[in-house]
Formats: structure tokens, C-alpha cells, sequence
């Protein structure tokens, strides 16, 4: 049974026992500033005595039109168009219907295609995981999923964990230029690989085939966007800019429900910059609270420069965490970018997913919150992936958290005792 959660500040959370847990993953990594951060909980409480919802269609607000602002000039050239929804999900889905408009409106119905990885995991609202390159989650709904987006898949050769260069040249020549709409891709994957990015020549590979044979470049940052990776979006990695790019979880760092959608200019003026009422009708999207929580999480990102801290501090727990590598057996490598990363376990084709749920259940135990991930035996893994705002006690207290953990599952269950 779970504990019922009190309070929590900083990188802990405290059940009402009063224990205190170390937030090893971010919450869902998304509590990208820790918990109960002054500066964000101040404008939040100074937006609600102003006015905490209109909606979209009879007011604008000023924290949603400067939000809009700053990750426009955050993001990579040419995005300079943002909407605004609810979750990841909402914007993967807000991206899937902006595809299909736009080919539509360039009298392209026929490029209906949606090329993603597998794996891949794009979001819990049918068309978002339709187009996720995760059997496990998508079980048992291919009724409802199968009609939600027309999807192609490119699988990574035996063994690897992400598809490479020719495995992508393949999949777009087997759709066609002609047929394929998208590609949506994870710069880093997150919940169905855990944490392995995607390489930089295939993010090239990709930004220049959309180029040649126009389909629409999509980057899920719903996970990796706002610093997390060490620099401030995981395409900033392969120094590419995507035609739209979805970004949730860390833009409001947990403490309201914000996500975002950025376009680029083409595609806008395609669609008349009227994009909002074209795609979707959220009543909550884009709220005055909301946006003021995000604005605030933005400006305190780019304050205290929480991406490059992202990047020094995911140096200094990737060291950490190799040495626990080497000191079990369980842990097959570690993967990831800055603060997005995860061991990579052995798990038990027979028992999937297994050995993740125990280590996240042993950690817990330890005091440790960690975040299962991986959608097949080798992908298997759990996600570490700590507040930006960590210190380096912090992370060699996770990881000695963590490691007590991986020292408790070892041990053999003893056998009970005949009476």
C-alpha cells in the first residue's frame, strides 16, 4: 500500500509518518525545481488574488502572452508560434492534428503517415499513444487505437536500443515521400527505452529528409525539454530545429498542468496562425494560474542557468552511478543526458516487466523514489533523474540510497521456517 504523502521540500518528500523520501526521479520527471520553491508558490498565490481562469476565446493574459514570448526565444530558430494545453498527451495530440491540417490545406491528404520508433512513448490520450512505440502500454486497446492515427514503425536492429541512420532511411522509403506526414521522435527517450538518446546524426539524418521530402519533423521534449538534458532542448544536442516540438512536464516543474506546442513560421502561415481554434478546445488551456506557474518556473530556469547545472551535475551522478554499475550484477550500463538518466537492468523475459518494479518497490524501502521504465526485457531499466536544483550531497545521498537498494534486492528471500 502506498503512503499517504504530508508535505514536501526540496529534493524530499515526507509521508505522514513522517518519514522522508529522496526524490530520485522528479516526481515523473517533471518536479524539475524540487518542491515548494518560494519564489514559484509566491506567484501563484499573487495570480490567484488577481484572477486564476478565463478562457481562451474571450480574454488573453499577460503571464500566458510572456510565456509564449520566452520559450519562443529559448527554443530553436523558426519556432516563434505557441500554443498551449493541458499535458504532454494533449500536445502530442494538438501536433498529430496539425500534421493533418496542414496536409490538407496543401491539398496533401494522401500523406496520412506517421512514422515513429519503437520504442517510443508519446502520451495516454488515444491518438498520442496510437502513435507510441509501446506494446506494453498500448495492450489490450487495439480497438480503440487502431483507428485514432495511420501509423509506421522503425525498429532498432537486434540488440540495439534505438533505431540508427539506415534503419530511418529504410522506414521513410518503405512509407514513401509521398504517404508520410510526420516523423515524431524522442531526442531522449524516456518511458519506453529509459533514458538512451537518440543519436546526433540520426536528428540530423531526420531534420534533413523532412527537409528534402516535406514531411513535418516532430520532436517529443515532453520529458526532455526546459534543461533537463543539460541543454535546454535534447534536439539542442544535434543542433537542429524541428518543425514542432511538444513540451510538457518541466515547463510548470509539476506545479500546475501546462504544456505547450511550438511551431515554426512555415508551418503557422500555412494554417493561417489561427491555430488554436483549428486544433483544440481545452476548457483549462493556457489558464492565468497556470501560466503564471510556468512563467515563473521559465524565468527561474533561465535565472539560475538550470541547464548548464543539468549538465555538470548529470556528469558528476553519471560517474557516481557507474561505479554502482560495476558493484552489481543487476545493472547491465547506464544511459542518458544530464540529469535524464537511468540504469539499463537484466531483467527476466519470463517475468516483464519485473526486475524494474522491484528495484522501484527496494528503493522505496530505502527511502528512494525511482521510476520504472522500459517497454520489452531489453529495455528494461529504471529512470534517475533528479531535481535540476540537486547538490552534489544530494546526488551521493541517491546513490547511496540506491545503492542499499540494489544490495537489498540481491539478497536471497530466506525460506519460512516449518512448524
Amino acid at each position: 500500500m502506498l503512503p499517504v504523502v504530508s508535505r514536501a521540500s526540496g529534493v524530499y518528500v515526507y509521508d505522514e509518518e513522517g518519514r522522508a523520501y529522496l526524490d530520485g526521479c522528479s516526481g515523473a520527471i517533471n518536479v524539475n525545481l524540487g518542491h515548494g520553491v518560494p519564489e514559484i508558490t509566491q506567484r501563484m498565490h499573487e495570480q490567484i488574488d488577481q484572477v486564476n481562469f478565463v478562457y481562451r476565446t474571450q480574454f488573453r493574459s499577460r503571464p500566458l502572452m510572456e510565456l509564449a514570448e520566452r520559450l519562443a526565444d529559448l527554443a530553436p530558430g523558426g519556432l516563434n508560434h505557441v500554443e498551449f494545453a493541458n499535458s504532454g498527451s494533449e500536445g502530442i495530440e494538438m501536433a498529430l492534428r496539425l500534421v493533418t491540417l496542414l496536409h490538407s490545406r496543401r491539398h496533401n491528404p494522401h500523406k496520412c503517415v506517421v512514422l515513429t520508433e519503437e520504442p517510443s512513448y508519446h502520451g495516454m490520450t488515444a491518438g498520442a499513444l496510437g502513435a507510441s512505440g509501446h506494446p506494453l502500454r498500448r495492450s489490450g486497446l487495439q480497438s480503440l487505437l487502431g483507428n485514432q492515427v495511420t501509423v509506421a514503425r522503425v525498429r532498432p536492429t537486434h540488440g540495439a536500443l534505438r533505431a540508427g541512420v539506415e534503419e530511418w532511411q529504410e522506414a521513410i522509403d518503405r512509407v514513401g515521400a509521398n504517404r508520410l506526414a510526420a516523423v515524431i521522435v524522442e531526442p531522449v527517450g524516456g518511458a519506453a527505452s529509459g533514458a538512451v538518446p537518440c543519436d546526433r546524426e540520426v536528428l540530423r539524418f531526420l531534420r534533413s529528409a523532412a527537409d528534402e521530402q516535406r514531411f513535418v519533423l516532430v520532436a517529443d521534449e515532453v520529458m526532455s525539454g526546459m534543461g533537463r538534458t543539460g541543454r535546454w532542448f535534447g534536439c539542442d544536442h544535434a543542433d537542429i530545429a524541428p518543425d514542432v516540438m511538444v513540451l510538457g512536464k518541466g515547463i510548470s516543474a509539476g506545479y500546475a498542468a501546462m504544456s505547450a506546442v511550438l511551431v515554426s513560421d512555415e508551418i503557422a502561415d500555412a494554417l493561417g496562425r489561427n491555430i488554436g481554434s483549428l486544433v483544440f478546445g481545452h476548457t483549462m488551456a493556457g489558464a492565468p494560474l497556470a501560466a503564471a506557474a510556468s512563467l515563473a518556473v521559465t524565468e527561474y530556469l533561465v535565472q539560475h542557468d538550470l541547464a548548464e547545472r543539468a549538465a555538470t551535475a548529470g556528469k558528476h551522478l553519471s560517474g557516481l552511478l557507474e561505479t554502482v554499475c560495476r558493484r552489481h550484477r543487476l545493472v547491465k550500463d547506464v544511459r542518458g543526458l544530464g540529469l535524464q538518466q537511468a540504469l539499463g537492468l537484466h531483467g527476466d523475459p519470463e517475468r516483464f516487466p519485473g526486475i524494474s518494479l522491484d528495484l522501484t518497490e527496494a528503493a522505496r524501502a530505502e527511502g528512494l523514489l525511482l521510476y520504472p521504465a522500459g517497454c520489452t526485457p531489453i529495455t528494461e531499466s529504471v529512470l534517475v533523474a533528479p531535481p535540476l536544483t540537486s547538490t552534489d550531497e544530494e546526488l551521493t545521498e541517491l546513490v547511496r540510497r540506491l545503492d542499499r537498494a540494489l544490495t537489498l534486492l540481491a539478497q536471497p528471500v530466506p525460506e519460512p521456517v516449518a512448524r
